[in-house]
């Protein structure tokens, strides 16, 4: 059975005084059953701080209270009603208010009234409508589908978004933004004992092309045993979907698959950078299916000589790829990656990841050490990332301390930073294992106390008396470091 739901969201602006507010709420109300089969709303509420007249509470912290009436009703019959006040946490900014709670339903069509308001300003109030339309079935059947933003299990039954063994936040507005790589839906199913000893549960996902009709982009089934109540959290991967309207149908399916009920909800997806992929990969085809078609020993090779290039929260998304060794998305960061760095038609995605591996195959031998690839070395990760230094002072000699490489930058790129330079020590005294000690670049390790570590090998002729917080090196026969590095 088909159930279609109007979940509102409104962004409403009330002009008072000659001054704009804006009060922005979203009601979801989903329709569930008792093991009785008998029909509830659960309503859950988010309310956005913004539009609110904060108070002071004491020690520079700031309240909002909202004043919420909720009113069922059919016709001009009013079944329900509740008056509540919502008070957010006390801080400098108070963060949104969520609520929930639960009405029981006579079986037909109603309307669910929602009114909010400012206490400080009751003139500034928004008014959301919904539908509600439960219905019963004597055979197996579905609840209506709760989306939600983030959802884990507890057994902490007093929260106020708990739900059988559930804890989870409504999803605003019904849109996954971009960084909601997750899908969470609740919903339960009723009486499949009806059905034998299991059944099935089929998921659909579509998606609304530019003609307004859905079309399917996956599928997936799921077995579960049968029960006169069986809460079900579905957690789906939505990180690759790219922005629209897409459509999730749940479908209740027997021993011969055949269709015993179905719910369908709507959601909104926005994903920019996937859209992005999604371009390039219909005007790039010939990029997409060479990246596609690298072995996974070559995908991995290239993406670590990469940790130089990519910001922090692309190594942490790599690091996560790599620990679930999900290859398909390392090739497509790859592709991603390399097309944005290209510019078609002077370079396309290929040959400037080419050039790339030329570099990293480059640096790979020039610090090979034993210990991994030879960029992946202090030294090979500061050549990948700035290119070969405008001067380098080696030295082995220096009284005290020990070996170490001095490298000096004229300009490094992006920053535009100038007079840059990097000290490089091999305190194991082991091949070319050199380490970063210290450097004069943004963003770069740097170490006040560099010279006492590089001559710790002469622990008695630091300068001043006091050897913890000494930073400098008295001067001796053939001591050059700070001169090689100050000039």
């Amino acid at each position: 059975m088909k159930s279609i739901r109007f979940l509102a969201f409104v962004f409403a602006l009330i002009c008072v005084a000659g001054k704009i507010y804006a009060i922005e709420a979203f009601v979801q109300p989903v329709i569930f059953y008792t093991s009785e089969f008998k029909p509830y709303v659960e309503i859950r509420l988010f309310i956005n701080n913004k539009g609110f007249t904060s108070v002071n509470s004491g020690d520079s912290a700031n309240i909002y209270r909202a004043v919420i009436t909720f009113v069922l009703k059919r016709g001009s019959v009013i079944l329900n009603a509740q008056k509540l006040v919502l008070t957010s946490p006390a801080d400098k900014q108070p963060g949104p208010l969520i609520h929930a709670l639960r009405w029981p339903l006579d079986g037909l069509h109603c309307e669910l009234e929602t009114r909010i308001e400012d206490e400080q300003n009751p003139d500034n109030e928004l008014t959301l409508l919904n539908n509600l339309n439960p219905f019963k079935k004597e055979s197996a059947f579905l609840s209506e589908i709760q989306l939600s933003t983030i959802a884990r299990t507890t057994v902490d039954s007093n929260q106020v978004l708990y739900k059988n063994g559930f804890y989870s936040e409504p999803l605003i507005y019904q849109q996954y933004n971009q960084g909601q790589n997750l899908l969470y839906g609740y919903f339960e199913t009723y009486a499949t004992q009806n059905l034998g000893s299991s059944y099935l549960i089929k998921f659909i996902v579509s998606k609304k092309d530019t003609t307004g009709v859905f079309k399917l982009k996956e599928e997936w089934y799921k077995k579960r045993t049968t029960a006169a109540l069986d809460p079900y959290l579905l957690k789906h991967d939505i990180s690759a979907y790219t922005s629209g309207i897409y459509e999730l149908k749940v479908q209740i399916l027997d021993s011969k698959t055949i269709v015993q009920d179905e719910q369908i909800v709507e959601f909104t997806r926005e994903n920019p950078f996937w859209d992005k992929i999604d371009e390039w990969a219909r005007t790039r085809k010939e990029d997409k299916f060479y990246f596609d078609t690298l072995s996974e020993s070559m995908v991995d090779y290239s993406i670590r000589s990469m940790y130089p290039l990519i910001s922090s929260i692309d190594v942490s998304i790599i690091n996560d790829l790599f620990r679930q060794k999900r290859l398909e998305e390392k090739r497509i960061f790859l592709f991603a990656y390399w097309s944005e760095k290209s510019n078609p038609p002077a370079l396309d995605a290929r040959t400037a990841f080419h050039n790339h591996l030329e570099l990293a195959d480059r640096v790979n031998k020039m610090f090979y050490s034993g210990f991994g690839y030879g960029f992946e070395t202090d030294r090979g990760y500061i050549y990948m990332k700035y290119g070969n230094p405008n001067e380098i002072i080696s030295e082995d000699k220096d009284n005290g301390a020990f070996p170490y490489e001095i490298w000096k930058y004229t300009k490094i790129s992006p920053s535009g930073q100038t007079n840059v330079k990097f000290l490089f020590y091999n305190p194991d005294l082991a091949g070319s294992d050199f380490r970063l000690l210290h450097s004069t670049a943004h963003g770069e390790r740097q170490n006040k106390k560099w010279e006492i570590e590089l001559y710790k090998n002469a622990p008695t002729e630091v300068k001043g008396t006091n050897f913890i917080d000494a930073q400098e090196m008295q001067s001796n026969y053939n001591r050059r470091a700070r001169e090689y590095f100050q000039y």
